[in-house]
């Protein structure tokens, strides 16, 4: 009888647990009526940034630096000459004018308006441009702030700016979408030299905000290159982390012929948070709140064992993803990219395989971590952004957000700069 009993108090039990679930998963599903049922053209590809070609001729080896305004700092910096590799940028998709000048021997030319078309700059670098002879010896590792003349290429497109990375963790179900379950800042450095091939970057990671109670580490892959090319990683500076808060290299050897993939341990504490708190930076009662100076900030350098093509290291090189294992240490992982971004074949694609068959909401999609109806569960903005506080509805957030989206990204490609109308601030957590 008391056996009888106690599958009887157990099944109640799961009763009651399955009917909460059941009215937790619709109140969910009722929150988030507003971005689930955005209609997207299929092929949308919720990039708000792009590659451009520099094609750039110069009769001597000569040294530019671009910009997006005529009165803007840099973002780039490269060489351009007979036998120096083109480069590719990345850069806002609602900019369509880039600016260039270049060094004489009386200093900086003026800058020079360049328009973009079909992705590509055109520019012939003046003959009283001052020739490169000699290209200085220059470490990346000792010299981080960017205080010489050293080449250097910044993503996102602004000297020294981070873009922000927002997921939903979820996947493949809908959540929120609040795009606050995690929200990093990142920013890479690339050092080309004088044929605009790179040796040496560096990559600086901020964790801005933790909504999600799920155990997802940030991860990298960098394709394009093979694990076997990266020779050096060290982290340089960290602050507000962990001692053991650190970037590993999940598939090392020289041999390795994938992708380097990394994944950034410890990150999620942080020293400086307020105790007893499972979330990070998004209460609206601003609890658990930290400034940015007390954010988890930690910047690393890398090396590669030969010099690889600036265009091989474009932004879309960059696949940052979010992965948690599938149980406790286990090799498979559940990851989150961004739209189109495999899973990695070693952790994440028979996982996804075995998600997606027969899913409801991603079983029909063709496209890696697209919905049936091309929703995502993580995007990547070219710039710092405030992220919405729990619960909060992101189309209120950010008003423009919907009709950018709807249009194929077309309509209101700035969206999220700070621009009037833009942003209501009711919505959102400023540091």
């Amino acid at each position: 009888m008391k056996t009888k009993a106690s599958i009887l108090a157990l099944f109640f039990l799961s009763t009651i647990i399955n009917s909460c679930a059941k009215k937790d998963i619709e109140h969910k599903e009722k929150e988030t009526t507003g971005f689930t049922e955005l209609v997207v053209p299929a092929d949308f590809d919720w990039k708000m940034s792009e590659n451009v070609t520099c094609n750039f001729t110069s009769e001597h080896v000569s040294k530019v630096y671009v910009s997006t305004g005529a009165n803007t700092t840099p973002f780039a910096s490269f060489y351009v000459g007979q036998d120096v590799d083109q480069v590719k940028l990345n850069i806002p998709t609602y900019i369509n004018t880039l600016y260039v000048k270049y060094e004489t021997k009386a200093g900086l030319s003026t800058a020079k308006a360049l328009d973009i078309t079909n992705n590509t700059v055109t520019y012939a670098v003046p003959a009283d441009s001052e020739e490169v002879e000699t290209v200085l010896a220059y470490s990346a590792k000792t010299n981080l702030s960017r205080g010489n003349d050293q080449a250097v290429i910044f993503y996102p497109a602004r000297e020294n700016g981070w873009g922000t990375l927002m997921f939903e963790d979820l996947w493949p179900a809908y959540g929120d979408y609040d795009f606050n379950d995690l929200v990093v800042n990142y920013k890479i450095q690339l050092y080309p030299n004088n044929k605009n091939m790179v040796k040496e970057m560096i990559l600086g990671i901020r964790v801005k905000a933790i909504g999600g109670s799920l155990p997802y580490d940030l991860c990298l892959a960098i394709k394009g290159i093979k694990a076997g090319e990266i020779d050096e990683f060290e982290k340089q500076e960290s602050n507000n982390a962990l001692e053991n808060a650190d970037m590993e290299l999940l598939n090392p050897g020289n041999s390795e012929k994938k992708p380097p993939i990394f994944r950034f341990n410890n990150i999620r504490t942080n020293t400086k948070a307020p105790k007893g708190f499972a979330f990070l930076n998004t209460d609206p009662d601003k609890k658990a709140r930290i400034q940015e100076g007390d954010m988890v900030n930690i910047t690393f350098y890398i090396t590669f064992r030969n010099s690889i093509p600036q265009a091989d290291l474009t932004l879309d090189a960059f696949d940052f993803f979010i992965a948690k294992p599938v149980k406790e240490k286990a090799s498979q992982w559940q990851e989150i990219h961004t739209r189109g971004y495999a899973p990695t074949e070693e952790f994440g694609q028979n996982v996804y395989e075995q998600t997606k068959e027969g899913n409801s909401y991603i079983g029909k999609s063709s496209i890696y971590y697209t919905s049936n109806s091309n929703l995502i569960w993580a995007i990547n903005v070219p710039t710092d952004i405030p992220h919405t506080y729990e619960k909060a509805d992101f189309l209120k957030a950010y008003p423009h957000f919907k009709d950018w989206a709807t249009s194929g990204g077309n309509q209101n490609k700035d969206w999220y700069e700070n621009t009037t109308g833009n942003r209501n601030d009711s919505y959102l957590i400023k540091q």
